[in-house]
């Protein structure tokens, strides 16, 4: 039977656990995320080892329930903003613009 303490995705399961492990590292599956928002990075993470997009997470501290992920390939899109007050999409590293080196064309 798996448990909450199950931090294995299991076919039948409908959802991930995931525990959090001080204030950057949060772990689900084997998987760890980490960095200053740990739990988007392990969305990010599941989703990239093939996991489904769509499955909610459930993350713990202990035996407490901090927060619920609706679904990691969400979670996986977002960041922290600005301000630290909320959530915005995740940016993509902008492009240099080209540069030309020499003085000649």
């Amino acid at each position: 039977m798996l448990t909450r303490n199950t931090l294995d995705h299991h076919p039948a399961q409908a959802q991930f656990f995931a525990e959090l492990d001080g204030s950057d590292t949060c772990n689900a599956c084997g998987i760890a995320g980490h960095g200053n928002a740990p739990v988007l990075d392990l969305c990010r993470r599941l989703v990239a080892a093939g996991f489904d997009p769509a499955t909610p997470l459930k993350v713990y501290r202990g035996e407490i329930l901090c927060l619920t992920v609706r679904s990691i390939g969400e979670g996986a899109r977002l960041e922290i903003n600005g301000e630290g007050s909320g959530f915005r999409p995740l940016r993509q590293p902008d492009a240099a613009s080209p540069m030309r080196f020499g003085g000649s064309q």
